[in-house]
């Protein structure tokens, strides 16, 4: 016996594309980011203990990594308007992070040499890549109607 599926509940179970658009950028900012930290140690301008924490040059501290795949997997883990909640606040924790970068001294600091720099400059651009796709999946959340019961 078969049966044929109703293509709305086919629809239904993939993830949407801003949603696998914020995954995808999200896993690529944490490579960036392990990368970074990796390079920083290697290249002499961090040591182990600060290519992950504040003083981090060419990485995000472990926390502000933590909480934006925290906020990446809520976003994305509902089809609820809820989930514009988590999202709108991975968009603007993107966002700032970019701006501290650019004032917080580290961005083209003395101690990295031009490819370093140039690093730094790819991670804000995959920053602003998970701030993009993080709004465009709260407001397709917020585009969603709710269920009438």
């Amino acid at each position: 016996m078969t049966t044929t599926l109703d293509p709305t509940l086919r629809t239904e179970s993939r993830p949407s594309r801003p949603a696998t658009q914020l995954v995808a950028a999200q896993l690529i900012l944490l490579g960036v980011d392990v990368g970074g930290g990796l390079l920083a140690v290697a290249s002499g301008v961090n040591t182990w203990a600060e290519a992950w924490g504040a003083a981090a040059l060419l990485a995000a501290p472990v926390p502000m990594m933590a909480g934006q795949a925290i906020l990446t997997y809520l976003s994305v883990s509902t089809r609820r308007r809820w989930g514009a909640v988590p999202a709108g606040l991975l968009a603007l924790a993107c966002f700032v992070s970019i701006a501290s970068g650019f004032f917080d001294g580290g961005l083209g600091n003395a101690r990295l040499t031009g490819w370093l720099t140039a690093y730094q400059v790819v991670l804000l651009t995959v920053t602003g890549a998970v701030g993009v796709f993080a709004a465009l999946r709260a407001r397709q959340l917020l585009a969603r109607r709710p269920r009438r019961r």
